[in-house]
């Protein structure tokens, strides 16, 4: 037995659902449960441009959207705009019940999906460092492979009345945490204050805890034994957390592709970056 028979029970593409009678699988609903009890929301107020300039409260990066608890002691208002970064797989384009008067825009990407088939190729890569590798690579290039979705969501925050706008992913930390970094570039932050923000997700998931508890279920609810259980810990906990290295590759990839970040978000994505600056900086 794989992990592919105790992680998989979806196959995509519209092919028949798949359950043992005979063992509980981990599915998408036990991630969700156990990203929920994590808070990986924030704003960027506490981050001051290089020219000495706030930016707005009521621009938000998070994990799933579940509850207004979430975004209560940022904003007072009601939401208005939500961007949805997750891919089907993961519930992307679902909405909770708390956030029913917002608009939802959703934008699949890819990348650093949490879906159970993604789970399940990270875990039966070969070598220690072979999720370090494939996430730096993505990493790498990602401006390049997701142009569209970044062009899509500048053109909804050059929308000022699209305010309050909260973006997320799964766990809030790389799609998120990439479109946080070029918004915050594009502002004018300085690399260091870009990379503190993304390193922050570390701060509020709790990666080791969430991959002990995904492992324990594992182990509890299936009939046989879980191949090398703390590598499976090990691997999981690198799904759950972000690495300084990973935005570098990023920023660097970004750079030597289209010469610097703002050349890409000016020349390649057509933003008006004095128009973005006009809205979010103070």
């Amino acid at each position: 037995m794989n992990l592919v028979t105790i992680l998989i029970f979806v196959c995509y593409n519209d092919c028949i659902q798949y359950r043992s009678y005979k063992e509980m699988m981990v599915d998408m609903d036990t991630i969700k449960k156990l990203l929920q009890e994590q808070n990986n929301t924030r704003n960027f107020s506490h981050i001051r441009t290089t020219d000495g300039k706030t930016i707005r409260t009521d621009v938000i990066r998070s994990n799933i959207l579940t509850q207004k608890d979430q975004i209560s002691s940022l904003i007072k208002e009601e939401l208005k705009t939500i961007v949805d970064l997750r891919i089907r797989e993961e519930g992307g384009g679902e909405k909770h019940s708390d956030f029913a008067q917002s608009a939802l825009h959703h934008l699949p990407i890819s990348f650093g999906n949490l879906s159970m088939k993604k789970i399940d190729e990270l875990l039966n890569m070969e070598g220690d460092d072979a999720v370090e590798t494939l996430m730096k690579e993505s990493y790498y290039t990602f401006c390049m492979d997701f142009k569209d979705e970044v062009q899509t969501f500048f053109n909804l925050l050059l929308d000022e009345k699209a305010l309050p706008l909260a973006f997320h992913c799964t766990a809030g930390k790389d799609r998120t945490g990439i479109l946080a970094a070029l918004f915050l570039l594009g502002l004018g932050a300085s690399k260091e204050d870009v990379i503190d923000d993304y390193m922050e997700s570390n701060r509020h998931i709790d990666a080791k805890g969430v991959s002990q508890k995904m492992t324990e279920y594992l182990k509890a609810n299936t009939s046989e034994d879980l191949p090398a259980p703390e590598q499976t810990v090990q691997k999981l906990g690198m799904l759950f957390e972000v690495e300084r290295s990973w935005i570098e590759a990023f920023i660097e990839g970004t750079k030597e592709r289209f010469g610097s970040v703002e050349s890409y978000l000016k020349d390649e994505i057509m933003l008006d970056l004095e128009a973005l600056r006009y809205i979010y900086c103070r």
